[in-house]
């Protein structure tokens, strides 16, 4: 009978290896977790660059009255390029903390504004091209968010 109960147990190298293939196993299961963190932290942060290029664009969209032909061109449709903060005082907020409502991640912004002028049919098309640059630094590396855009004259 004594042979029975012993036969039944465990032995001390089989519980060993079983506790070390859930080590393996949890670990390996926590290292995708922690991937998965920082790939959806650094998505929300994308998202947050994005959303404050398409703003820029969208104001430089909306800006009245654009008229080439009659010398209305707002100062923000000017040629050249504007920056919005630097690289050593960021001050476009990206990732606000919603639990403490500070912003975690701040950015800076390059307006580029070019003229495009192009004559159809003997009529100026007066276009501006306009390029859209945020930088941010998100956990040691820096990362450039860009979108570009057309705006045509009003008339």
């Amino acid at each position: 009978m004594r042979v029975k109960k012993l036969r039944a147990a465990f032995s001390i190298i089989e519980t060993i290896l079983a506790i070390g293939v859930m080590g393996i196993a949890t670990s390996a299961t926590m290292a995708g977790l922690l991937k998965m963190n920082n790939n959806a932290a650094l998505s929300r942060v994308r998202t947050g660059a994005s959303t404050a290029a398409q703003n820029q664009i969208d104001y430089l969209l909306s800006i009245q009255p654009y008229n080439p032909q009659r010398n209305q061109v707002p100062p923000e449709l000017a040629t050249g390029t504007l920056l919005t903060g630097s690289a050593a005082n960021p001050t476009i907020p990206i990732y606000i903390d919603p639990a403490t409502n500070t912003s975690l991640v701040k950015a800076y912004m390059s307006t580029e504004v070019t003229d495009m002028n192009q004559t159809v049919n003997g009529i100026n098309t007066n276009l501006r091209r306009i390029n859209v640059k945020i930088f941010y630094t998100f956990r040691g590396q820096t990362y450039i968010t860009t979108m570009s855009t057309l705006r045509a004259s009003d008339i």
